[in-house]
């Protein structure tokens, strides 16, 4: 049987011609599974032989993504000779699914020749995004030696910035004028040269104001004659140019549809926002809200360097290192207030405190930052979600305060037995009614922090996401400690 070509682009698009396997679906099914799971182990040996005869075989029945994936476990040397071994339409369709240090990697390689002409072949909205990641004056470079009207195209994108509408539409529309037929419609269809999925025409008025849009099932079930505004449908879901990518993927899902046409403030239709963009603004959200979170940035996988995730992760540890000193100087200035074995004694639960409330926090500010992602949650919320964390830390900091008292009577002998000074202390028991009553008040302070600077920073137009992770641990520690040691104080006085 011909097992035929998948409708996605790049993830499923053979590089070669069908392949017809005798036999039954599941014996075709299983042998295109054990050449995909293998074809890693086959490039490497057809490269290692230097075998180009068997290295073009192989790349003729793979698949692009296959391909990506095996990219990035191979060394430089072995990923140029599978690029010149392909045609650059398949080089196009390879790199646009390679991470983007793989890419970049990719493209160091690269003449501008050869950079030219893959960018020539790829779509608009996805030429746009590999140009931006390389530096202005070769991005400039290469749009200059390619075809005009291409490049063009290309230019009108990168107008808009990568983050919005804009920058992750496609220029590839099929637009008709509103006095046309269901024959015209097909006509213009016919003639389109489509680098995205159509799924839909769009019907708009002479100065391209959007109207409505026409699917392309409809061309096929009405008379040729018939006129296109009796039949578009007029509730087209719209987003402007300049609207943020992560608010379109959250319009879409609400309005499930494929895709989403982009309108200027006049209503004149741009372009359009298809599926496949979605789910990568989809990964690209949650990826970059998750590397905030963790107290890191996603430019750190924009190259391979080692050097530069480094650098990025050292801007986010060292002001951590830097706010971590305001629970140093809490605790040095109520360090005269003690005895210091009392205080010594006090210190040994100062981390149980601290790492408790933070975690209760990165818990809150977790679910926060996830309900403005996907669309849960917006700033008319703030009560509800106030209210429900609040009932949640309430429910929890009891439980939490109980197990306190229980583990810091356990650890109460262990810390007499090593410090005898202790033991001498006027009421030493107090130590672990003083973990009990702040632990609970640690998981309060955690909770408001873990609300409010999520919602503080929406507000504020700064992503939520870096609300979340060190900033909240480090605010909450410099708080519980200080909330923990003024308790003990007033308990010891």
């Amino acid at each position: 049987m011909i097992i035929p070509d998948p409708p996605s682009r790049y993830h499923g698009s053979r590089l070669g011609a069908c392949v017809s396997f005798p036999g039954d679906e599941t014996d075709a099914v299983r042998s295109m599974t054990i050449q995909r799971d293998n074809l890693h182990e086959r490039l490497v040996g057809a490269l290692e032989q230097d075998d180009d005869t068997h290295l073009t075989v192989l790349l003729a029945d793979a698949r692009a993504a296959d391909i990506a994936d095996s990219f990035g476990l191979l060394p430089d040397a072995h990923r140029s000779r599978i690029i010149y071994a392909l045609p650059s339409q398949t080089v196009a369709e390879v790199v646009v699914l390679l991470d983007e240090a793989v890419r970049g990697d990719v493209m160091e390689e690269l003449s501008t020749e050869s950079k030219k002409n893959l960018v020539s072949e790829l779509p608009p909205d996805d030429a746009v995004d590999v140009l931006a990641e390389r530096p202005d004056e070769e991005s400039e470079d290469i749009l200059e030696r390619m075809a005009p009207e291409k490049a063009e195209r290309i230019k009108e994108l990168r107008a808009y910035d990568e983050a919005t509408a804009g920058g992750i539409m496609t220029t590839d529309v099929v637009a008709v004028s509103s006095s046309a037929t269901v024959s015209d419609a097909v006509e213009q269809v016919r003639l389109a040269s489509m680098d995205e999925d159509l799924n839909r025409i769009y019907i708009v008025e002479d100065d391209r104001k959007l109207i409505g849009t026409v699917r392309l099932r409809y061309l096929v079930t009405n008379p040729p004659a018939t006129r296109l505004v009796d039949i578009c449908e007029r509730d087209t879901v719209t987003v402007e140019a300049s609207e943020d990518q992560e608010t379109v993927l959250q319009i879409i899902r609400k309005y499930d549809v494929l895709e989403a046409a982009v309108v200027d403030d006049q209503n004149k239709l741009l372009g359009r926002i298809t599926h496949d963009d979605l789910l990568d603004v989809a990964e690209e959200e949650a990826e970059e809200d998750l590397l905030r979170m963790a107290g890191t940035d996603a430019a750190e996988l924009e190259t391979s360097s080692v050097f530069h995730a480094a650098r990025i992760r050292l801007t986010w540890l060292m002001p951590c290192m830097v706010g971590m000193l305001g629970t140093a100087t809490a605790m040095i200035l109520f360090m005269p207030r003690f005895d210091k074995a009392l205080f010594a004694a006090l210190a040994a639960f100062v981390p149980m405190i601290g790492a408790t409330g933070g975690n209760s926090g990165i818990q809150i500010s977790t679910v926060i930052v996830r309900g403005f992602a996907t669309g849960e949650l917006h700033l008319a919320k703030f009560k509800p979600a106030l209210l429900r964390e609040g009932k949640i830390a309430l429910a929890m900091a009891p439980v939490c305060g109980a197990l306190a008292w229980c583990l810091a009577s356990l650890m109460m002998p262990v810390i007499r037995d090593l410090d005898p000074a202790v033991s001498q202390l006027p009421n030493p028991g107090h130590i672990a009614f003083s973990v009990a009553l702040a632990m609970p008040c640690a998981i309060m302070i955690a909770a408001g922090l873990g609300i409010a600077l999520p919602f503080t920073f929406r507000r504020l137009g700064v992503d939520p996401a870096i609300a979340s992770g060190p900033l909240v641990t480090t605010t909450n520690d410099v708080l519980s400690v200080s909330v923990f040691l003024t308790i003990a104080w007033l308990l010891a006085t």
